[in-house]
């Protein structure tokens, strides 16, 4: 519009253009018509991508819900023999990504089941126990010792598992001032159906970190200490300790949960 009314106050006339009387009336009417419809329909598709949107995010929602809950799997029906070796066997800690293991220094595993003659109608607590040097994957590069034991009620005809389990648990929190010469932070993680870490010196001096869980009828301690040998003598962040414990313990929980029978 701005060119066209230059170019016409340049021939000597004024720029005049556009229609007058009934045309313009009804040019006026028709155009605004036009426009309201126009205002009209953005309004609406406005709408229908904002409530399309929204469908679609509770739709995407809705559709990965179950993906993680099938993730943690179910409980089994049974437990066979043998079938909770955490440290050696199928559930083998050495074998979990979370843990780069250097050497086994120890490992010990009891299941009554596994005996010739075992009644089934026998109380079964399946126990284990290691030890090993793993490489963190957070943090310091040096090596580190963790210490793993467990102890899982997996039947008990007279009494009930999981309250068996609370009191194994509570028993559990009781022996750890006994590991620390000085406790410096205590904290809850929530990645278990209880848990309790703890952090501080253990009793050479070294940092070490424990920390106590239970996953239904199972309870377990995970202690993860400095080497004092390695270039930092032994001193070790929290931070760097409680990452590794939470991505190793989430595993194991998520393992306890679907090993264990109903």
């Amino acid at each position: 519009m701005a060119d066209t009314q230059e170019k016409d106050a340049k021939r000597g006339r004024p720029a005049k253009k556009g229609l007058h009387g009934w045309k313009a009336a009804l040019t006026v009417f028709g155009c605004g018509t036009f426009a309201a419809f126009g205002v009209f329909g953005v309004l609406v598709g406005a709408l229908s991508l904002l409530v399309g949107s929204v469908s679609s995010g509770i739709s995407s929602d809705a559709s990965e819900a179950p993906v993680a809950a099938e993730q943690r799997g179910k409980p089994r029906a049974e437990l066979e023999p043998g079938g909770l070796e955490v440290c050696g066997d199928y559930m083998a800690l050495p074998s979990m990504r979370d843990l780069h293991v250097e050497e086994t220094v120890s490992v010990s595993h009891s299941d009554p089941a596994e005996n010739p003659g075992f009644d089934q109608e026998e109380p079964r607590l399946v126990s284990g126990a290691c030890s090993f040097t793993v490489r963190p994957q957070f943090g310091t590069t040096a090596l580190w010792y963790f210490d793993f034991e467990f102890e899982a009620v997996v039947h008990d005809p007279q009494e009930d598992r999981d309250q068996v389990a609370e009191e194994l648990f509570a028993e559990a929190l009781e022996s750890v001032p006994a590991e620390f010469s000085q406790i410096e932070s205590q904290a809850d993680p929530d990645w278990a159906d209880a848990a309790q870490s703890f952090y501080g010196e253990d009793l050479d001096g070294v940092s070490q970190y424990l920390v106590v869980a239970r996953t239904r009828s199972a309870v377990y301690t995970m202690v993860f200490s400095g080497d004092p040998e390695g270039l930092e003598s032994g001193q070790v962040p929290e931070f760097d300790f409680e990452r590794q414990g939470e991505a190793l313990g989430s595993r194991l929980n998520d393992r306890f949960f679907t090993i264990i029978p109903e």
